[in-house]
């Protein structure tokens, strides 16, 4: 797997080779990053506290995300020097660091910042230099329709970026420009938005316990639930019930 580790504050005195016995010494700020090969045998040491994120790319992922975003599938990696900083690389990795520390995880949020800082460090280190522009067309109107249908058909299951990105024959990378510029927001809030309303339906139209419309409308739990919805409706599932039920009776 290639690895790639973006400094999130500073992290003076550390040390590292690649492919080799030769210890480099650097100070290392934030947005720094280190991108290593899988091929290549990495030696990285630093004292005191290190705030980063580090993350691992399989090969076959990248493979096909390389075929997607070059003029070919080779990328063949170059890491930039010790102490290079890369300042979007940064914003992907304090959003996932931000996220990763939040008591509502969003998995497809997640996913969908991994295939982005993917194509960014195949696009920014890769070898080969010919890439293709970066488009910003819109889903057409049947893909729209697809797509919609798609996740409100299947918003209990573990979606992915891939997953929906194949119902429209889209690559990832494409389809999170496409879906945002066309619906005015992301896939993972899209997601989020259909899962809350499928939730609050059933919070006030049946008496299913909590736990089973968490289940049923794509939450991983019902303190999923829970903490999603007093982050974004600032009401928890019992209040909604409730607020429910009172519209009835009166």
């Amino acid at each position: 797997m290639d690895f790639a580790s973006i400094m999130l504050s500073p992290s003076p005195g550390m040390e590292a080779a690649f492919a080799s016995d030769r210890i480099y010494q650097f100070n290392a700020p934030a947005g720094a990053v280190v991108i290593n090969p899988a091929e290549i045998d990495r030696t990285l040491r630093w004292s005191g506290t290190k705030k980063n994120v580090a993350v691992a790319f399989g090969r076959a992922a990248y493979a096909a995300l390389a075929a997607t975003e070059l003029d070919g599938n080779s990328w063949d990696l170059r890491p930039p020097k010790f102490g290079h900083v890369d300042l979007r690389a940064l914003r992907i990795g304090t959003a996932m660091a931000k996220e990763l520390s939040s008591t509502a995880v969003n998995p497809v949020y997640l996913d969908a910042l991994m295939t982005v800082l993917a194509v960014h460090i195949i696009r920014t280190y890769s070898a080969h230099k010919i890439t293709k522009p970066m488009t910003q067309a819109r889903l057409a109107g049947h893909h729209v329709k697809r797509i919609r249908e798609y996740i409100h058909q299947n918003m209990a299951e573990n979606l992915t970026i891939l997953s929906m990105a194949r119902v429209v024959q889209s690559s990832p990378s494409h389809f999170i420009r496409a879906f945002t510029l066309t619906l005015g927001m992301p896939p993972h809030q899209y997601l989020t938005k259909v899962r809350l309303e499928e939730a609050e339906t059933l919070l006030t139209q049946t008496n299913l316990p909590i736990f089973e419309i968490a289940h049923r409308s794509g939450f991983s739990s019902q303190s999923h639930l829970t903490n999603t919805m007093k982050r974004l409706k600032n009401l928890t599932p019992g209040q909604i019930r409730a607020a429910g039920n009172a519209g009835i009776t009166g």
